[in-house]
């Protein structure tokens, strides 16, 4: 893929990342945006999902609120590309394609990892008293947040698996 091609697809896919924080803001933690960033980076890699990332954190949150939570939620995302990565790397050594319902299954759990790193804001600004209870009370909502990952990987992976693989042939991680 060429650099023109690839700031497109950013354009588009963190487009489509931005507006679903903002027209699903009302629904707690429940968008597709992990989900979408998952399947960046094992199509196009790590670098690329980390770019996804930043793009889609810095502009919505010009519209939802730019804060420290802003790091935290870069971090978050990037630490999901970087597990991403890992596991995609594992797969390739042992020469198969990462399992649909696998992949839904981890993208949960990135729910999970999301709400903990995000959640490492509470320990810089309070200690580890404020990150406990901010970390533990946020659990139902990191629940959430994986619940839709779970769903919004399973619809939005063979959707966009089918266009990468049209318009992408050559140039996918």
């Amino acid at each position: 893929m060429n650099k023109t091609q690839e700031i497109a697809l950013i354009g588009i896919l963190s487009a489509i990342n931005i507006a679903s924080r903002l027209a699903l803001q009302m629904l707690p933690n429940i968008k597709p945006v992990t989900s979408i960033i998952i399947i960046s980076v094992i199509y196009f890699g790590l670098i690329f999902g980390l770019k996804l990332t930043f793009v889609t954190t810095i502009v919505s949150d010009i519209f939802l609120g730019i804060g420290t939570w802003t790091i935290f939620q870069i971090l978050a995302w990037a630490s999901v590309c970087v597990l991403t990565e890992l596991l995609v790397e594992f797969f390739k050594g042992i020469k198969k394609e990462p399992p649909l319902l696998l992949m839904a299954i981890f993208a949960a759990l990135m729910g999970y990892v999301f709400g903990f790193v995000v959640s490492l804001e509470q320990y810089m600004l309070g200690g580890l008293g404020l990150f406990i209870a901010y970390y533990l009370n946020g659990i139902f909502f990191d629940t959430l947040h994986a619940i839709g990952n779970f769903f919004f990987y399973l619809i939005c992976f063979p959707l966009l698996s089918t266009v990468i693989k049209r318009k992408f042939k050559n140039s996918t991680h």
